[in-house]
């Protein structure tokens, strides 16, 4: 599998030196078929679960209640428009 480290790296928005890239790449290689020997496990009857060890979750039962007020959230937001929220945009076509 041929992994394209500079694109990783731009996505993660890290930078790589070009000459770490072929250990980076070796040991994205070697992450990934750990997690490919996971697909290998027989799992067939295992009940799903929450923990990965022995101690149980206490969840909070659901309870619905009353929403926040609009008007409120939007008065202590740093920036509004039309209603919304005002985020710079982090996405630069990738």
């Amino acid at each position: 599998m041929e992994i394209d480290v500079k694109r990783i790296a731009h996505l993660a928005r890290i930078d790589i030196d070009p000459q770490d890239e072929k250990v980076v790449a070796g040991e994205l290689e070697l992450i990934l078929a750990r997690i490919n020997k996971l697909f290998e496990v027989d799992v067939e009857g295992v009940p799903p679960s929450f923990t990965l060890g022995e101690a149980p979750v206490d969840l909070a039962e659901d309870v619905p209640h009353e929403s926040l007020c609009r008007e409120l959230v939007m008065e202590c937001a740093p920036s509004v428009h039309n209603g919304y929220f005002k985020v710079p945009r982090e996405s630069q076509g990738v």
